[in-house]
């Protein structure tokens, strides 16, 4: 999704000629969602895309509430105190990816190849050239890479990550419960980790993501439907009633991971090729168009300014940006990992103190709820047009 967000960016902002590479189609997991914020939707909108994406399946939410399992400590997120009308979409990401590509094929400055299995990549003076297993040469002046946590790009020149395994599966499905969810985003915060329940289309369905450690999520997984159904309505503490129906289930591992550089020359990472965060935030996806948008702006000034839009330079720039930003998002991430994992009395007095306060001070909750929709200073073109 990010990687096409991309060249459709650049397609739109400049005159460069650009190519998609993939390796094959997507086969993207059919549950799995994305909570869209404000700005990514402004992304949307500015690529002519976000009008394909309603048609199809756009689930709008107003509120969100946060609470403690173990304290009973709890915030609510509400649209109208940042002025807002919704606080951001859940959608699917097929929906999503779907929209991006049908608008690259009609652009006349995006190629899309595909499939095509890239063995090596040369530097020269003038520009890179990715080699093909089946001996195709593309030759480009930069090449980014779009192409997710386990990028094949980054690893080939050698760009080091830092990893931290979480231990922990997430499981991901679509459930109906008996009671409608107001278009409110939920999430409890377990001893064993994080439960969502996101709102979709029709008032009693949600898409789940329920963060357990590995050996709790394999074996919820192996329970039949009934009995899956039951362990998480009590686990959700009956908040949308029972869950009375499920799609199948899938789970995928957690971990965080930071790239340690996002650029080399004529090199720049972007989405989960440069960072992953733990889902119980929902802004991976967010964080990764912010990459697109911030890169594009970059190399838009660049050749405005007749500068080389590849050289490190000017893809530092792009880097201190993304960098800086996306530090925010990890520290609040990691701040909240780490006091809801605590099984510590004091730890979990602590953090349901801290959810009830900032629930009872407004302006400090305008500042979290602003940064988390994407309605703050500093974003790049596309998320502010």
């Amino acid at each position: 999704m990010v990687g096409m967000a991309l060249a459709l960016m650049l397609a739109k902002k400049t005159s460069l000629s650009i190519a998609v590479l993939e390796a094959k189609q997507h086969a993207l997991l059919p549950h799995r969602v994305s909570a869209i914020s404000l700005s990514s939707q402004k992304i949307f909108q500015s690529l002519a895309v976000w009008k394909d994406i309603r048609e199809q399946d756009v689930s709008p939410f107003k509120k969100i509430i946060v609470w403690d399992a173990a304290e009973k400590g709890e915030i609510v997120f509400d649209s109208h105190e940042v002025g807002e009308s919704r606080l951001g979409y859940i959608i699917h990401n097929s929906v999503i990816q779907s929209s991006l590509e049908n608008k690259a094929r009609q652009s006349t400055r995006i190629e899309m190849i595909s499939p095509v299995l890239l063995t090596d990549i040369i530097q020269h003076e003038q520009g890179m050239e990715c080699i093909a297993e089946d001996g195709r040469i593309f030759k480009a002046r930069l090449v980014v890479g779009a192409d997710g946590a386990h990028s094949w790009l980054r690893q080939k020149v050698g760009i080091d990550i830092n990893k931290l395994d979480y231990h922990q599966h997430a499981i991901v499905a679509t459930v109906q419960t008996t009671l409608p969810h107001h278009e409110t985003a939920r999430q409890i915060f377990l001893e064993s980790g994080p439960l969502a329940f996101l709102p979709l289309t029709e008032k009693n369905t949600s898409s789940i993501v329920w963060s357990l450690p590995d050996e709790e999520a394999m074996r919820l997984m192996k329970l039949n439907s009934a009995s899956f159904q039951s362990a998480l309505s009590q686990a959700f503490e009956y908040r949308l009633g029972d869950v009375i129906d499920m799609s199948e289930r899938y789970t995928f591992p957690l971990f965080r991971q930071k790239a340690l550089q996002y650029v080399m020359p004529k090199i720049a990472l972007v989405g989960d090729a440069a960072h992953t965060v733990h889902p119980l935030a929902g802004q991976g996806v967010n964080m990764g168009l912010l990459d697109a948008a911030s890169l594009t702006d970059v190399i838009v000034d660049a050749i405005s300014c007749h500068r080389d839009f590849s050289s490190i330079s000017t893809l530092r720039a792009y880097e201190r940006w993304r960098k800086a930003d996306n530090l925010t998002m990890f520290a609040g991430i990691d701040a909240i990992k780490y006091l809801f994992a605590s099984d510590k009395k004091s730890v979990q007095r602590i953090r349901s103190f801290g959810l009830n306060s900032v629930n009872h001070i407004k302006c400090l909750k305008k500042i979290f709820t602003a940064h988390a929709v994407g309605v703050r200073d500093g974003l790049p073109t596309f998320a502010r047009e």
